[in-house]
């Protein structure tokens, strides 16, 4: 068991990781850690390393490629899942669970309630503005796309012979 010192240390190094893009090494030096052990923070931590690596990977491997590894940022949800009870009214949760939501589901719906409870939390946070922001510009996007992809339908529908409709042939 880590007393408090150990503990402040192990977070101390992790932020140093962190700034270093080495998540690989902030996941090790908490999963060495028994899993009934590690409490709260190290729970919320060990998913931000996760999903730090999924989207940038280990020194920005591949943060400029857009590829986020799915099964990466599951577990990075998985675990922020299993803290919820003791998370939910926490800033930095909420933040997590946002962040996470947005890369994991590629839709902003899920990561735009947890941005809005996260501003809620800390009003003149900068970060959780921009991040409803983001979420509310991706949500425009959604629609619009939606939007185009029904009246594309229609007119496929609208052009359609009828011979082909009557056969079953489906869109061209």
């Amino acid at each position: 068991m880590m007393n408090q010192a150990e503990k402040a240390e192990l977070l101390e190094q992790l932020e140093q990781w962190n700034k270093k893009d080495e998540y690989s090494r902030c996941i090790r030096a908490i999963e060495a850690i028994p899993e009934q052990e590690r409490g709260y923070l190290l729970t919320v931590k060990l998913s931000r390393a996760y999903s730090n690596l999924a989207v940038l990977g280990d020194h920005g491997e591949h943060g400029t490629d857009g590829e986020v590894d799915g099964d990466l940022i599951r577990h990075a949800i998985e675990l922020l899942e299993s803290v919820r009870a003791q998370g939910e009214n926490d800033p930095y949760w909420n933040a997590r669970m946002g962040y996470s939501c947005l890369m994991a589901y590629r839709s902003a719906a899920s990561a735009y309630e947890y941005a809005k409870h996260w501003l809620a939390l800390v009003p003149d946070d900068p970060a959780a503005q921009k991040l409803v922001r983001d979420c509310e510009e991706y949500l425009e996007e959604e629609k619009a796309l939606e939007l185009d992809l029904k009246e594309r339908e229609e007119i496929i529908r609208k052009e359609t012979p009828d011979d082909v409709k009557k056969k079953g042939g489906g869109y061209l």
